[in-house]
């Protein structure tokens, strides 16, 4: 019996021993055959003004020793690392989806932006911060577990449209991993390249709330109508600032007409035009050199490029342009353009063209009124009809140039109102 008692006293004791060992020894995880953060990407402004998603395109290869039996989400994570290069502000594990997350894949970091205030996350500390790469420290590995250490690769420009650059990334990207698995994650739709299904199942589980940070990746979705006051006043308004290129003065506000603009350094301006100003860029002869002379200017904001040969200036012409203006350019030059007389008497080219054709309207008027009242008509049908022929002739002088288009209509409307009265309710005796 103490024979026994012994004998199972040695197996309770190998049977503890093998429940501690065997199980560690289970849980050991080989180096990687390659280990890479092949690129790491910032986007800024994603879901709330100040928040940060890191994006890292990363590669854990076991081609030659196979995959481990625990996924990648299990084994791996990505750290994004502070200034000092030491502190860890967040990590996060990779989503287990093709060959159990190994090969290629993405790793997604985000940022609230009260953590980013928090952490003091600056896009001018840039080349500071790190992203490690590395194995799971809670797991067993033969050694340390595997690190890699890269740096930023690309931080959204500021000022830029969040939505539009990180939907591109992610249209490149679906394309890389697409033929790094031999799977079919975006296609051509009427909309342009959207992801399939299963590129939809893969980023929207690796990027929360993906379909609110780029929406265009996407090939079903929903959006609210946005109602917008429209504004149909036209103006004057023209300026110019530096882009690339420098300006003794930036902005220099433009003025009506033709502006010889003097710059300090080439590269790009940016010429900004209020609605209802249009106008063209054009290179001197012997001066600054305008790309693609002459360049037409439109409502909104318009980049140039202006090189160097021989003098730093360049011409900028603008002018109003809308209704008005349009039809009087059709009286310049012609018989009914009044200009150089209208400069003599010091008055507007409009003023006198509107008072020289109220005169040849009453002339009109006066000759109708006479034919009609000695053709043989019934009596007082001749002030009717002036009233009908001064209507036609407010309206002919608006239309050609030769009143404003406001005071034709607003005279119009008056003495249509009067019309229609001496029609309808006033007797033959008019």
């Amino acid at each position: 019996m103490k024979r026994y008692r012994k004998i199972v006293s040695r197996a309770v004791a190998l049977a503890l021993c093998a429940l501690v060992i065997f199980p560690a020894i289970a849980l050991a995880i080989d180096d990687p055959d390659d280990l890479q953060a092949t690129d790491v990407y910032v986007y800024d402004d994603l879901l709330d003004e100040g928040d940060v998603g890191v994006l890292i395109d990363y590669f854990i290869d076991y081609t030659i020793t196979g995959n481990p039996t625990e996924t990648a989400n299990e084994a791996y994570l990505g750290i994004f690392i502070d200034t000092d290069g030491v502190t860890q502000l967040k990590s996060v594990a990779p989503y287990a989806y093709d060959d159990l997350g190994y090969g290629r894949g993405l790793i997604w970091i985000y940022f609230t932006a009260a953590e980013v205030v928090t952490h003091g996350i600056d896009r001018a500390n840039l080349a500071l911060y790190k992203i490690w790469l590395t194995g799971n420290p809670t797991l067993t590995w033969a050694g340390d577990p595997p690190k890699v250490i890269t740096g930023i690769s690309y931080w959204q420009p500021v000022d830029t449209n969040t939505a539009a650059l990180l939907a591109l990334r992610i249209m490149s990207l679906a394309q890389a991993l697409g033929t790094a698995w031999t799977e079919i994650l975006y296609e051509e739709t009427a909309l342009g390249a959207r992801l399939t299904a299963m590129g939809e199942d893969y980023f929207t589980n690796t990027i929360p709330n993906l379909r609110d940070m780029a929406p265009n990746v996407f090939s079903a979705g929903t959006s609210a109508p946005v109602q917008e006051d429209l504004d149909y006043s036209t103006a004057f308004g023209a300026t110019i600032t530096d882009g690339t290129g420098t300006l003794p003065v930036s902005p220099l506000v433009l003025a009506e007409g033709a502006n010889t603009v003097t710059i300090t350094g080439t590269g790009t301006f940016l010429v900004e035009l209020v609605k209802g100003t249009e106008g063209t860029a054009e290179s001197d002869v012997g001066g600054a050199v305008v790309t693609s002379s002459p360049v037409d200017l439109r409502y909104g904001v318009n980049t140039i490029t202006v090189t160097q040969a021989g003098t730093d200036e360049f011409t900028i012409t603008v002018n109003l342009v809308n209704t008005q203006t349009a039809i009087t350019g059709t009286v310049t030059g012609t018989p009914f353009d009044l200009s150089d007389l209208a400069t003599r008497f010091g008055l507007s080219t409009m003023m006198l063209s509107g008072m020289v054709w109220l005169v040849i309207s009453i002339i009109i008027c006066a000759g109708v009124y006479r034919i009609s009242d000695t053709s043989g008509g019934y009596r007082g049908t001749g002030g009717k009809t002036v009233l009908l022929v001064f209507d036609i002739c407010i309206i002919g002088g608006g239309v050609l140039g030769m009143m404003p288009i406001l005071v034709a209509v607003l005279m119009f409307i008056g003495f249509g109102a009067l019309t229609g009265y001496v029609l309808s309710y006033r007797g033959a005796s008019f």
